[in-house]
């Protein structure tokens, strides 16, 4: 009992701390608008009529809908967001801790002397980083990766070691290797870079089960790669592409590495993370060596293999630049790193030593160590933000959760994307109308209201099934308060299936431009329709309306949009299979002279 009340103590650390700051990230309204969206029957999209994926776990798209059915309406969506994300977060740590758990005991209970203590020493470093606690309620699908994570290790230990799973208990399914290929399968859907876990876990899966047969090897592989397959076959048909526009736009900016090793540093130095993975890490390296000598082969798998992913994983984020958003994508990676040592079984004095180490950083850590909220502007670094923080510290929020509570402090940031959000929406009911521009007086600090002041002398095509198409660089907050009549063209790429494939100069501040991204241009050519003599004569003279309305008709771009825009009959889904398979790597200039250029060459428009 003593044992596992001390197991328990970080899962609920988590749980208090992750509760105590709770709050919605401007990413998380960007999911909550695509559910509205898909339960109103109009698609998993983010702007209605047009097939982008906007979001990066479909899995936590689907709970979020599901939980929406089934919670009364009276009840905010980002309530049931951060409800979501603290209980897959607690179980996760909480698969991971038991996982550890019955790794290291199996071991030891085969000693002719008793058991040493179990220290939840991994478990308690995760408890302890405050990006955890942030990321468990943001609306975001962190902690579904972690209840994943946890999910997948605790069913490879109960199958390696045939230990934790009681006849006619829940565990007992996991001995099934075929469920554990199921559930391992969803990797990939929970978001795409647990892919590299999921193949992972799957090679250790078979060599863990050793099937006698070729047949049970192949059903085991078949069922690990079925689902994400199908998946795929449904993203290519459905949406036109191999992968998510948030993927699609990180991998056309430049100088990835750089940006990466910033975002890697942004991550561990604020919190001295070196010295509890040191630890840890090396303390698993020498059992690994322990165990294999030993001829306890199995295990020694066991703890290699998240280890060795973790780290590839890692390499993988910054290979990719990092992100915008401090340590989110990096998470994954400490606590798969994190996964065999959530507990550990040490001799004595080796416990002696590990706590003396370890329990001081993590009441530093969870205390004192903070990142930033926002670093100073350098050229030479990645901006990485920790948008939890600017929510407290610079705009005056205390548990910014749901959009109607932001209102608090009207004249942040916040509250201000809100009120244009609703400026839209009530555009939207008045008339159709395209919006460019936001003018306005400024607030305390400095910053613009930012009202929508629609165009005089155009406005929006007839043949968009929306009243009002608005150019914006932030869609999140904005977009969930505009509501499905608003189309939100996005200047960073996230939502618009244009800005994703536009390709960004060499830049090392890591910091996404709209006017580089999608200049204001594009946005006219594609949807403006004149209303006035003088519109119409501005819209034919302007050189860069002309050059994107030239490259809209090449053959390249103009396939991307009608397969994302028409109507998805059975010959648009085979269609658009066939486009994302040819056309995989398509990029072009944001300027829309180069980019005529590039698409179209020196031919006339197709």
């Amino acid at each position: 009992m003593t044992t596992r009340l001390l197991l328990g103590v970080p899962v609920l650390l988590l749980g208090a701390l992750a509760w105590s700051r709770r709050w919605t990230s401007e990413e998380g309204f960007v999911y909550y608008r695509i559910v509205k969206n898909a339960l109103e029957g109009d698609g998993p999209v983010f702007n209605v009529g047009e097939r982008v994926e906007a979001y990066a776990g479909p899995l936590w798209l689907a709970l979020l809908a599901l939980g929406r059915q089934l919670t009364p309406a009276g009840v905010h969506l980002e309530w049931i967001g951060v409800g979501l994300g603290l209980v897959t977060s607690a179980a996760g740590l909480a698969a991971a801790t038991w996982a550890a758990h019955l790794l290291w005991s199996s071991r030891s209970r085969d000693r002719p002397r008793p058991p040493d203590i179990a220290l939840p020493l991994g478990a308690l470093v995760i408890a302890a980083l405050p990006p955890f606690w942030d990321f468990a309620t943001s609306g975001l699908e962190t902690g579904l990766a972690f209840l994943w994570l946890g999910g997948s290790f605790l069913g490879l230990v109960v199958l390696g070691t045939g230990r934790g799973a009681d006849r006619g208990s829940f565990v007992d399914g996991l001995r099934s290797p075929l469920s554990l290929a199921a559930t391992i399968s969803l990797g990939p859907l929970v978001r795409p870079d647990l892919t590299l876990f999921a193949l992972a876990f799957l090679i250790l899966l078979v060599v863990l089960e050793r099937p006698r047969s070729r047949w049970r090897t192949a059903a085991l592989v078949g069922l690990g790669v079925a689902i994400p397959a199908g998946y795929q076959v449904f993203r290519m048909g459905y949406f036109a592409s191999l992968g998510p526009t948030v993927t699609l736009a990180r991998r056309a900016e430049a100088d990835p590495w750089g940006r990466g090793f910033a975002y890697l540093a942004d991550f561990a130095v604020p919190y001295a993370l070196w010295l509890p993975l040191v630890v840890l890490v090396g303390w698993a390296a020498l059992a690994v060596r322990t165990l294999w000598r030993a001829g306890e082969h199995r295990r020694a798998l066991l703890v290699a293999t998240p280890l060795a992913a973790s780290l590839v994983h890692a390499a993988s984020v910054v290979r990719l630049g990092g992100d915008a958003m401090h340590a989110r994508l990096l998470l994954p990676s400490v606590f798969a790193l994190l996964l065999p040592v959530a507990v550990v079984v040490p001799t004595r004095r080796s416990a002696a030593v590990l706590a003396a180490l370890l329990v001081p950083w993590a009441i530093v850590c969870a205390t004192s160590l903070r990142a930033p909220a926002k670093p100073p502007q350098d050229p030479q670094r990645l901006q990485v933000n920790d948008q939890r923080r600017q929510y407290a510290e610079i705009w005056g929020y205390r548990h910014p959760v749901t959009l109607d509570g932001m209102l608090a402090v009207p004249d942040a940031r916040p509250a201000i994307q809100r009120r244009q959000g609703l400026e839209l929406r009530r555009l939207a009911e008045r008339r159709r109308a395209i919006v460019v521009s936001f003018t306005g007086p400024r607030n305390a600090v400095g910053e613009r209201l930012r009202i929508p002041r629609p165009l005089s002398s155009a406005t929006v095509r007839a043949k968009v099934p929306v009243e009002v198409v608005a150019w914006h660089g932030r869609i999140g907050r904005v977009g969930y308060a505009a509501g499905p009549n608003v189309r939100l063209v996005d200047a960073d790429g996230l939502v618009d299936p244009l800005a994703a494939r536009t390709s960004l100069p060499a830049r090392r501040d890591g910091r996404s431009d709209a006017a580089t991204r999608l200049p204001r241009e594009w946005v006219l050519a594609r949807y403006a329709m004149a209303t006035t003599p003088a519109g119409a004569s501005f819209l034919a003279r302007d050189p860069g309306i002309a050059a994107a309305r030239r490259a809209l008709r090449c053959r390249p771009l103009e396939q991307l949009v009608r397969a994302t825009t028409a109507k998805l009959r059975p010959s648009r889904f085979f269609a658009n299979i066939a486009l994302a398979l040819r056309e995989p790597s398509l990029r072009f200039s944001g300027d829309p002279r180069v980019a005529a250029e590039e698409v179209c060459g020196r031919r006339a428009p197709e």
